[in-house]
């Protein structure tokens, strides 16, 4: 059993409801070894809310219902998945709970950006048996084959356990170069028409209730200091053809029903050729259809040619990752591929083109003064996006 931890966040924010693609995937790759059931614990009970401080609450299932689902199947394995790190006190939790209430033969192994950067210490805080680092498709298989052949955990590339009081890192040197080679995520393992019904989607912006997010890269060819992702995918930038996306989408499409996409790639059109050939037949083949890019686009990448084209084949948004609007802060601390004149640019292209723009800004870079935090968000105003998401810097683990 794979889970998606309960989720906590400030009471003024609605909890995102989103397909975690993360234990989706994984199950994908593991399905036709072993049976595999999904739990996610936000999707389950979103409307479900714990007060965790006055500011804060906790969001899904409670521990109780996480375990009675667990010991209701009765699984060998139970994956804990931490994308983020608000989600590691669940981890240490529920890996706990498991090990007293189920038994503490159940394996219990974690993974995603947190653990991944932190194993030592998650090993050291939580009842955790494994951590798997980075990718994990890899990772897990090779654990359900040396559990089920008695192998030793020694041989298995880019994981961290105990031995004795010893805690063994094995760092990741292996990847999955042919991301065509994976199966699509296994999304009939979700409860989809519950994300339906929450309209929480990521980054809560949508045109069509039935969305889903899809990913098509892994990694980012950027490696900025304030972010972790470029390392969490081992510093490199791999990408599906766009067949195989067309492919997806075709499914998503005939399968489930799907009606816009939600793009998670860090950067959907690094590879600007294979950008342009996905949208183009998206307006060839049908698949045309409402999509934005919530987890932001590659700005430097875009011209109007593209971005006319984007806006055929159904984008209605894209997300302006510009981090600061301050020169100095900007060359300082963020060091992107293109100039701020060109952000001004492309929201200009986007406007004409009736494409709506997200601006999101990094405030309170280490040492930068408020002068700077001012023009940066003076030159935000002046881009006239549509939507402005500042975020307070925080030096994440791995970043």
């Amino acid at each position: 059993m794979l889970i998606f931890p309960p989720m906590y966040d400030v009471k003024v924010l609605d909890t995102m409801v989103c397909p975690p693609m993360g234990i989706a995937s994984l199950a994908a790759f593991i399905r036709d070894r072993v049976e595999v059931r999904l739990l996610d614990c936000v999707a389950e009970a979103w409307t479900q809310k714990e007060a965790v401080t006055p500011e804060v609450e906790r969001v899904g299932l409670t521990d109780d219902q996480i375990i009675e689902r667990i010991r209701a199947w009765q699984p060998d394995l139970v994956g804990l998945s931490c994308v983020f790190s608000n989600q590691i006190g669940c981890v240490a939790r529920l890996s706990r709970r498991i090990k007293n209430d189920i038994g503490r033969e159940v394996l219990v192994i974690t993974g995603g950006t947190h653990p991944s950067f932190l194993p030592e210490k998650t090993l050291a805080d939580t009842d955790v048996d494994i951590v798997v680092l980075g990718e994990g498709e890899l990772g897990l298989r090779d654990i359900i084959e040396s559990r089920n052949s008695g192998g030793n955990l020694a041989a298995i590339d880019g994981i961290a356990y105990r031995d004795g009081d010893q805690i063994v890192v094995h760092p990741r040197t292996t990847w999955i170069e042919d991301l065509d080679t994976l199966p699509f995520p296994a999304r009939d393992l979700l409860p989809l028409e519950k994300y339906f019904q929450a309209r929480m989607p990521m980054a809560y912006h949508w045109r069509k209730t039935r969305n889903v997010p899809i990913i098509s890269s892994r990694g980012c060819p950027n490696r900025c200091a304030f972010c972790s992702s470029w390392r969490h995918w081992g510093g490199r930038f791999r990408k599906r053809s766009a067949e195989n996306v067309l492919a997806e989408i075709k499914h998503l499409k005939e399968t489930y029903g799907i009606q816009e996409l939600k793009w998670q790639d860090d950067n959907l059109t690094a590879d600007k050729k294979r950008a342009v050939e996905i949208f183009s037949k998206m307006v060839e083949r049908g698949l045309a259809m409402p999509w934005n890019t919530p987890n932001g686009i590659a700005i430097w990448t875009l011209d109007e040619d593209l971005i006319r084209l984007m806006k055929q084949s159904g984008c209605y948004e894209i997300s302006l990752a510009v981090e600061s609007g301050d020169p100095e802060t900007f060359e300082r601390f963020v060091g992107k591929p293109f100039a701020l004149d060109k952000a001004r640019e492309v929201a200009r292209l986007a406007r004409k083109h009736r494409i709506a723009t997200v601006g999101y800004f990094i405030l309170g870079f280490p040492g930068e003064p408020f002068a700077q935090i001012e023009r940066s968000m003076k030159f935000a105003l002046d881009l006239k996006i549509d939507y402005l998401s500042p975020f307070i810097y925080i030096p994440i683990p791995g970043s």
